[in-house]
């Protein structure tokens, strides 16, 4: 379908995941247009650059007519919009993203798909970033509009492809099946398992389950016993979810990373330094690709551990330490020199709206970030105390979804106490879900845990105003969120100028 389609149509097209499609079939010299809101997205400058056009609205008239594929995805009522309507109703042939994105894996020599319910944006646009550096012009498609002058998808050269891989489901709640499931990588690299969609899943264990059956999909099962093909897969051997699954393959079938004693490539003596994080990286002898005069120019560190000596990103937090030892081993078990991979990831300097530097003045730092979830939040939270300490944390969050938010109630008002003002906006509806149906807002996270750190906004007018008497000098502020809170930018740069 995906070879012999020419000219296609995507509804929904300014998505971050839809609008990086578009760029990629594009360069695949395809004939890409689309439709969407009227809404102002952060991809609409990724599209333009790549002269690829889209339509206001869903006019099922305004679908052309000479259109090969429509593709679409969970949002603006998935199979039920009105042009995929029009497209059956004209034989068209219609496919979801998930789907076509699993064809697309297969165009390629090597797939390496990054999944995980955290972290997964920033270690994909990270992997795709060091490819790049070692000069393998790689194929790739992340969860962000770019990172550092890269766009977030990129077709060129079929060695190598690397695919963000979502856990979410292909088209709730008509389809719950997970995307990932309809992938064909040669390789997946995982960084945790967490319980961030319930309107997909009913609880950790079925996501978990959900993870397991990806990760089998990487092993061959031969005469009722797996036969293993390759160490294809790589997990984070510090997140217990991941570990519990793991428990459930064969232990020759992956490699692990992380802080852990345990881990086959483990962190060890990380510093956080005012413009970078460095740390070190030891691992068995076998994960070396080389001769063995080169194995010898390393550091011993035990009789069964090798150094491969301080690797150096210009990101923050142990979690970005950890995604980054996870793009290392990836790279290592690919065959790639490790002071080669240290050249490759030093300049990286994060995905976009991930722990993103808007604007510094007036002694107050301004960062946008894309945590949604209370793990992530607290992740954030914990990464920008380790890089400014004895400053003020003032968080900007807007709740997304009200189903993660009714679920996670109580993990939202633990994670966003960590900061040291906390001001929460109305929640931000998913384009999948219906408000009507929820009982929930974001004054119920600030009732859980009643304090003055916490507070609940009913309006961007009332925002600012809270903003206007309690920021101050030497303040770190994040506008955080996977809805529109980014847009606030200019107007909270402007009471940044004015705090005295």
């Amino acid at each position: 379908m995906l070879n012999q389609a020419k000219t296609i149509f995507i509804v929904g097209i300014k998505g971050v995941a839809m609008a990086n499609l578009a760029v990629i079939l594009k360069k695949m010299g395809k004939d890409v247009t689309g439709s969407d809101v009227s809404e102002e997205f952060i991809t609409a400058g990724l599209l333009k650059i790549n002269k690829i056009s889209w339509q206001t609205g869903f006019n099922p008239k305004s679908l052309p007519k000479n259109t090969d594929l429509v593709i679409y995805s969970a949002a603006h009522q998935g199979i039920n919009n009105p042009q995929i309507a029009e497209a059956k109703k004209k034989g068209m042939k219609i496919i979801s993203q998930a789907e076509l994105l699993g064809q697309l894996t297969k165009q390629f020599k090597t797939t390496i798909a990054v999944c995980g319910c955290h972290g997964k944006t920033t270690t994909s646009s990270l992997l795709s970033y060091a490819l790049i550096k070692l000069g393998v012009r790689p194929s790739y498609m992340v969860g962000s509009s770019s990172f550092n002058q890269y766009l977030g998808g990129d077709f060129n050269a079929k060695d190598y492809f690397v695919v963000e891989a979502d856990e979410y489901g292909v088209n709730p709640p008509h389809d719950l099946t997970p995307k990932f499931h309809l992938l064909n990588p040669n390789y997946i690299l995982c960084t945790n398992i967490d319980f961030d969609h319930p309107d997909v899943y009913k609880n950790i264990n079925s996501v978990k389950e959900s993870f397991l059956k990806f990760f089998k999909k990487n092993t061959i099962l031969d005469s009722g016993k797996f036969k293993i093909v390759n160490k294809n897969l790589i997990l984070c051997a510090d997140d217990k979810n991941l570990l519990d699954i793991a428990k459930k393959l064969p232990r020759k079938s992956y490699l692990t990373y992380g802080y852990s004693k345990d881990a086959d490539l483990q962190i060890t003596n990380s510093l956080i330094e005012n413009n970078y994080s460095s740390f070190e990286l030891q691992c068995h002898p076998e994960f070396i690709s080389g001769s063995d005069s080169k194995k010898k120019m390393l550091n011993h560190v035990q009789h069964d551990r090798l150094s491969l000596g301080r690797f150096a990103i210009s990101l923050f937090g142990e979690k970005n330490i950890s995604n980054t030892a996870g793009v290392a081993l990836t790279l290592l078990n690919l065959g790639f020199d490790p002071e080669k991979i240290k050249l490759a990831i030093k300049g990286f300097n994060g995905a976009k709206r991930r722990f993103e530097k808007v604007y510094y003045g007036n002694n107050i730092y301004l960062f946008d970030d894309y945590a949604h979830h209370p793990n992530e939040i607290k992740a954030s939270i914990s990464a920008a105390r380790s890089h400014f300490p004895q400053k003020r944390i003032v968080i900007v969050f807007q709740p997304h979804t009200y189903s993660r938010t009714q679920t996670l109630l109580k993990d939202f008002s633990t994670s966003l106490s960590l900061a040291d003002k906390a001001f929460i906006l109305p929640i931000f509806a998913s384009a999948r879900e219906n408000p009507k149906q929820f009982n929930i807002s974001s004054k119920d996270i600030e009732k859980v845990q009643p304090g003055n750190n916490i507070m609940a906004t009913s309006s961007k007018k009332e925002l600012f105003q809270l903003l206007t008497s309690h920021l101050k000098p030497h303040d770190i502020v994040f506008t955080m969120g996977a809805g529109d809170v980014y847009k606030l930018k200019d107007d909270i740069i402007d009471i940044v100028r004015k705090i005295k």
